[in-house]
């Protein structure tokens, strides 16, 4: 575990077994996945300033659940309850696949935090975590400088309230990530 400025960071390598990562990067990462169109990738942040959407990429989506209500046949996927029983998950907010197209140079979205919707006292009980779905020269970074590759079945955990953005790839055609934003349940003693 990674401490920064009084806030966690977790990286977890090979957070889930070989065989369902395969399985799930195979269902992700083919022709027939369903994915939209998104002309931008922050949207509103939390200080309501916009991307400029005459310089912002976009980038593809894929809802899986969002307001309570899962917004993809996706999530009904065994693998999903695999993931929210290791993440401990005890109220799910969000969960966001995202597809950024290979760029000549990286494209750094903005700042932002998962949870600038919610008020403040209630974010900063959520947790976000990003699993990398493919291995690409595109990396999370965080406002104090902090960067984390992304590497296939990587998975970073920090509080909601840790601003970050994503940087795009030049390397790989694609980048994969899945975004989890939800309150942890107790740890069992």
């Amino acid at each position: 575990m990674i401490e920064k400025n009084g806030e966690q960071l977790n990286i977890q390598d090979n957070f889930l077994p070989k065989e369902l990562f395969d399985a799930l990067r195979n269902v992700i990462i083919n022709i027939n996945f369903p994915w939209f169109y998104c002309s931008d990738i922050v949207g509103k942040t939390e200080d309501a300033s916009e991307e400029d959407p005459s310089t912002s990429p976009g980038q593809l989506v894929h809802v899986v659940y969002f307001e309570n209500t899962p917004q993809s046949s996706f999530y009904g996927e065994k693998i999903f309850t695999t993931i929210a029983t290791l993440l401990r998950i005890g109220c799910l907010l969000r969960v966001k696949m995202n597809f950024h197209l290979r760029l000549p140079t990286h494209f750094e979205s903005k700042y932002h935090i998962d949870t600038h919707h919610l008020p403040k006292d209630l974010a900063a009980q959520c947790t976000t975590s990003i699993l990398y779905v493919n291995t690409c020269n595109g990396y999370t970074e965080f406002k104090d400088g902090t960067k984390v590759e992304s590497v296939a079945n990587r998975l970073i955990s920090f509080p909601s309230t840790t601003e970050h953005r994503g940087v795009s790839q030049t390397d790989e055609q694609a980048r994969y990530v899945i975004n989890f934003n939800y309150f942890k349940r107790p740890a069992h003693k």
